[in-house]
């Protein structure tokens, strides 16, 4: 997210024995492309990012009915809301530096370290009734920081540790995991223990962030950069961004998606509990049916792009997104409402898979970091731009205007890009060969 495009090939031909393998079929014992074990050094990668996204999780259902706790105004939630996708616009370039800089599974444990303590500063706050909303934005901001850090290193290191042609599918598991973790059952736990005691999300959000730097010592070595790349420029990511028009016109696809996503998760948790009537306990269960369709859109994405052409399927979810948010906008409760929304998690699950593959497979190795990172700062640092908005709009039109705007606006961007992202890329998002990039290149 081998760079040579997305393999959307069957399976291949080749030999058993002397014998020559006709057109369609596969040697003997073999497995489709893609299809084969990730491996023991992705299994530890993935048990550590499992444990922190469950961490995660427990704050995403908590911290937004801590916010409306702390201050319901529609501007002060959606700027709670706002923060934690704000440090991707502060600090995504460094961030990604670190990923190329420094061995991966060492600035995976640094981040994840430091964000465990923050969350018991964070619960003490809470248990002695410290808390106010400066306080609580500015420890949504730090974590959020962490966060990108940490997850900047881990999207470097998936390639180093799985197959050229199991990438569709590792991106796939880490994807379907974090849709599990953080938006179904984290999320469930973390608004239900916050209305039994607010301090509670946040301990045992301390320890899974502490538990998930256990695996990572078996890595040390496995996610190492070559030290003759480790002084490259921290813009590096951006440049390559920029000078390749298809990563700049897919980057422009996802970023303009994501600050429309923002528009409905900035006024989310006060339209669900005032307009749809759900209660605050059990808001993470209305937050668990976007991950409900969010997660097998992701563990489905490569088929989905194999059978209809990873472009097509990438208009098509974000066409299908918007769709979802027009339905929510139409909703009086919560059951059509939570229908709507798992639908736009699918179409979301799988279209993050797809958009994150055929980018690793346009970047080498050594600027995965780098790239990976710029590309989380262009796309979620539209996100809290979204928030805002979103704020401003529910005071002049209402709860419901920015899923409005949202769904309306979604589905047009999508129509727009689709002639060009076919164009570039082609159906099947195999394109044609790179370009040679340089300084002055379209």
């Amino acid at each position: 997210m081998g760079e040579d495009g997305l393999s959307d090939a069957g399976p291949s031909s080749g030999t058993v024995g002397t014998g020559p393998v006709g057109p369609g079929q596969r040697a003997l014992g073999s497995r489709p492309a893609g299809r084969g074990p990730l491996g023991r050094r992705f299994a530890q990668l993935w048990t550590c990012f499992a444990l922190a996204s469950a961490g995660d999780g427990f704050a995403y259902g908590a911290v937004p009915l801590l916010a409306v706790a702390v201050d319901p105004h529609p501007l002060a939630v959606s700027a709670v809301i706002a923060a934690d996708r704000l440090p991707w616009l502060l600090v995504a370039l460094p961030a990604g530096s670190f990923a190329d800089r420094f061995e991966r599974s060492r600035v995976m444990a640094a981040a994840n370290g430091l964000r465990a303590v923050l969350f018991v500063l964070l619960a003490v706050l809470l248990l002695t009734h410290s808390i106010d909303l400066a306080l609580l934005i500015l420890g949504v901001l730090a974590n959020a920081s962490g966060r990108a850090i940490y997850y900047s290193a881990v999207q470097a290191a998936v390639p180093q540790l799985v197959p050229a042609e199991a990438l569709a599918r590792a991106n796939g598991r880490i994807s379907g995991t974090e849709a599990a973790a953080e938006h179904l059952g984290g999320p469930i736990v973390g608004s239900f223990t916050f209305a039994l005691s607010r301090a509670v999300p946040f301990l045992m959000d301390a320890a899974a962030m502490a538990s998930s730097i256990l695996p990572l010592p078996g890595l040390r070595g496995e996610t190492r950069v070559p030290e003759s790349k480790s002084s490259a420029s921290v813009l590096a990511g951006v440049r390559r961004i920029f000078a390749d028009r298809r990563l700049r016109l897919l980057v422009g696809l996802i970023a303009g998606l994501a600050g429309l996503q923002g528009l409905v998760s900035g006024i989310l948790v006060l339209v669900a509990t005032r307009d749809w009537g759900v209660h605050a306990g059990g808001y993470g269960l209305f937050v668990a049916a976007g991950a409900a369709g969010n997660l097998p859109g992701a563990l489905l994405a490569d088929r989905i792009a194999r059978r209809l052409g990873s472009v097509v399927a990438l208009i098509l979810s974000g066409g299908v997104a918007g769709l979802g948010y027009l339905l929510m906008a139409g909703s009086h409760s919560w059951l059509p409402a939570g229908a709507s929304f798992a639908l736009t998690g699918f179409a979301v699950g799988a279209g993050v898979v797809i958009a994150t593959t055929i980018r690793q497979r346009l970047v080498p190795a050594e600027l995965m970091g780098r790239v990976s990172a710029a590309w989380r700062g262009i796309v979620w640092g539209a996100i809290p731009a979204g928030s805002l908005v979103a704020g401003g709009l529910a005071v002049l039109g209402g709860l419901r205007l920015p899923l409005l705007v949202a769904g309306g606006a979604q589905i047009a961007l999508a129509i727009a890009l689709a002639l060009p992202l076919t164009r570039i890329l082609g159906p099947k998002g195999t394109g044609a060969e790179p370009e040679p990039l340089s300084e002055g290149s379209p």
